[in-house]
């Protein structure tokens, strides 16, 4: 199998076909990235399975049996899920939602009066009698 993965030439394993299917798996050398990587000097482990991918393509087999039988050789862990919509939209929202917090966090503070002397606006006054009546509390502390 090994020597049938390296007589491949490197047009027929980097093919639109063997990348769409590699793109779903992740790459076990350690790189953790999908096995379409198209690294500098080259992922043996990449080639090898990209060979392998494009002759069980060249028999016939359809990309869900190619997948089922990675995932069956391998584990489960090899197949790539990509992010769904909630995936790639959903930091938008969660930034979205931050900065509408924050906006109105910063107007309802902004619309507040500042308090007064003499009390709120539209408190009750202050009877004079009573801060008479304090006074001569405090004077009896002294």
């Amino acid at each position: 199998m090994a020597l049938a993965a390296l007589a491949q030439t490197a047009t027929e394993t980097e093919s639109p076909e063997v990348n769409r299917v590699a793109s779903k798996l992740k790459c076990s050398c350690g790189c953790n990235q999908n096995m379409a990587c198209v690294m500098p000097p080259g992922c043996n482990v990449c080639k090898m399975n990209k060979a392998k991918i494009f002759n069980m393509q060249k028999i016939g087999m359809t990309d869900r049996e190619i997948l089922d039988r990675y995932s069956k050789e391998n584990g489960p862990d090899i197949i790539i899920i990509p992010p769904g919509i909630g995936g790639t939209i959903a930091p938008y929202i969660a930034l979205a939602l931050g900065l509408g917090l924050v906006f109105w966090t910063i107007r309802r503070y902004m619309g507040k009066k500042p308090l007064t002397a003499a009390g709120a606006a539209g408190g009750p006054e202050i009877d004079p009698a009573m801060l008479a009546q304090i006074d001569k509390d405090l004077e009896k502390l002294e």
